[in-house]
């Protein structure tokens, strides 16, 4: 894709009511500047694709947050104590040990 967008005018610089359809269709959320006539798809595509690692991130900090309270809470560990260690509120980590 990345190869395609910087490559081919077409694709790389589109127009905004193209980009509204894209995200309408595809359930992107690229950024239109309502002030640009013609969106620069190599950053959007590139602000998608860090948009995307950020998240699974921050997926996998919460995943490994949960495996990690529930071991401290298997070794008698208190709510205060697990949130603390995990970086979360107490109610966030009592939902995630009652589930």
């Amino acid at each position: 894709m990345q190869e395609v967008l910087q490559n081919d005018e077409k694709f790389s610089k589109v127009d905004r009511e193209t980009v509204e359809a894209i995200n309408l269709f595809a359930g992107t959320n690229i950024d239109i500047d309502e002030k640009e006539e013609v969106i620069d798809m190599c950053k959007a595509w590139e602000d998608q694709k860090n948009e995307g690692r950020e998240l699974g991130r921050e997926e996998g900090r919460i995943r490994q947050a949960k495996v990690t309270a529930l071991k401290l809470q298997k070794k008698g560990h208190s709510i205060e104590d697990i949130a603390e260690c995990v970086d979360f509120d107490e109610e966030t980590v009592k939902k995630w040990l009652v589930s």
